[in-house]
C-alpha cells in the first residue's frame, strides 16, 4: 500500500508483516548509522516500524517507494553492466555482514526511479503521473540521467549469522533447496543472482553474450563448485574492465524483436552511440540523494 509521509510529503510503501519476521531486524541493521551510508549497501532501508493495534502479532513497515527494474527496461550494454556491478557489490556487502538474502531473484531487486521520473508516478498505474495524467514520449534512459541505484528488497526469509539453513521457499527453484538437508545460504544467493542476470538480462535482450561467462561461473548445480560472492565480483571486474566504449554503448534489442534492415539498425545504433557518448561525458553521476 502506498502512503504519503507527513514530515516531507514523500510517497512511501507500507508493508503488513508478522512481528517476528527477519525482515525487521535485518532492515534495521542495514539502516543503522554505521551501515546506511555505505555506498555498497544496496539493501532497502527501513524507515519505521509501526505497531498494529488491531493485530498485535503484526506490524506495518514504512519503506521507500521504488520502481520495478523493467519499467523501463535497460536500453544499452552499459546499463546492464551497471546493474550487474551494483547488485554484485551489494551481495558482497550483505555477505560480509553475515546476511544471506535467500531470495535475491530479479523480482526482488528494484530501483530508485526518481531520476527517471522526477515528477513521480501513479502508485497503481506506473505509466501515469501522480495526478493521473498519462506520460508521453519514449521512456527515459538510465544513462541520460546519470544512472539509477538498485536495491534488494523483501528479506522475509533472509538469515543472519547462519552458515547452514533449510527451507524451500523463494522465487528461484534452486537445486539444493530442502526442508531436511542443510545447505549454504551464501552459495544459494550466488546461484539465484546469477540466474537473475540470465532471466532478466540475457533471456530478454539480444547482445548480452558478455554476461554468459559470469552466469555460468555463478550457477553450477553443485554449491561446492560455485564461487563466493567476492570471487564472483572479482571475476566480473576482470570482464568489465576489458569492455570497450563500442561494446558499452551498444543499444539493446528485445529478444522478441523482428530484426530491422541492416542499414536501419546501423543508423539507430550510431544515433544511440552519439547520445551515449554525450550523456557519459556531461551528465552528473552523483547519487540521487537519500531515499
Amino acid at each position: 500500500m502506498d502512503a504519503q509521509r507527513l514530515s516531507d510529503g514523500k510517497t512511501v510503501f507500507l508493508k503488513h508483516t508478522r512481528r517476528d519476521s527477519p525482515e525487521i531486524a535485518i532492515g534495521e541493521y542495514f539502516a543503522s548509522e554505521q551501515l546506511r551510508d555505505n555506498p555498497r549497501n544496496h539493501c532497502l532501508p527501513l524507515f519505521e516500524v509501526l505497531s498494529n493495534e488491531a493485530d498485535p502479532e503484526y506490524v506495518i513497515l514504512v519503506l521507500p517507494w521504488l520502481r520495478r527494474i523493467d519499467s523501463p527496461e535497460p536500453v544499452s550494454v552499459r546499463e546492464c553492466v551497471d546493474f550487474v556491478q551494483q547488485t554484485l557489490e551489494g551481495l558482497v556487502f550483505m555477505h560480509e555482514n553475515k546476511v544471506a538474502h535467500r531470495d535475491c531473484a530479479w523480482g526482488n531487486i528494484m530501483m530508485d526511479g526518481r531520476r527517471l521520473f522526477p515528477l513521480g508516478w501513479h502508485p497503481q498505474r506506473w505509466e501515469f503521473y501522480p495526478d493521473g495524467k498519462a506520460m508521453r514520449g519514449s521512456d527515459p534512459s538510465r544513462t541520460s540521467v546519470g544512472g539509477v541505484r538498485y536495491y534488494f528488497i523483501d528479506f522475509g526469509i533472509s538469515t543472519k549469522d547462519q552458515d547452514e539453513v533449510q527451507g524451500v521457499f523463494g522465487q528461484e527453484a534452486s537445486p539444493e533447496l530442502s526442508e531436511t538437508v542443510p545447505y549454504d545460504p551464501y552459495k544459494l544467493d550466488v546461484y539465484i543472482l546469477g540466474k537473475a542476470y540470465e532471466r532478466f538480462l540475457i533471456d530478454r535482450h539480444s547482445g548480452l553474450d558478455i554476461l554468459r561467462p559470469l552466469v555460468e561461473y555463478m550457477t553450477p548445480l553443485k554449491p561446492s563448485e560455485r564461487p563466493s560472492a567476492t570471487e564472483a565480483l572479482q571475476y566480473w571486474t576482470n570482464i568489465s574492465k576489458s569492455l570497450s566504449f563500442l561494446t558499452l554503448s551498444q543499444r539493446l534489442y528485445s529478444a522478441d524483436d523482428t530484426p530491422n534492415s541492416k542499414m536501419s539498425q546501423m543508423l539507430k545504433d550510431t544515433s544511440y552511440r552519439i547520445r551515449d557518448f554525450w550523456w557519459t561525458a556531461t551528465v552528473s553521476k552523483k547519487p540521487a540523494g537519500p531515499l
